[in-house]
C-alpha cells in the first residue's frame, strides 16, 4: 500500500475510518501498514510516524 493514500477499496463501497471522518491521514502505522489520522494508531494504539507531505 502506498503511505500517501488511504486505506479504502476503490473496487467497494466501504469506506476506511480516515474517509469516513473525512480526515486527510497525517500519520503512518507501520505496524498495521496504513494511514492514520492521528499520532497514535487507533487501531493498535503504537507511535505512528509523521508522513512527509
Amino acid at each position: 500500500m502506498n503511505p500517501k493514500s488511504c486505506a479504502c477499496d476503490e473496487k467497494s463501497s466501504d469506506k476506511c475510518r480516515i474517509c469516513q471522518e473525512e480526515q486527510l491521514p497525517l500519520y503512518w502505522c507501520e505496524r498495521c501498514n496504513q494511514a492514520v489520522p492521528e499520532k497514535r494508531c487507533p487501531l493498535c494504539g503504537l507511535k505512528a510516524r509523521k508522513m512527509k507531505s
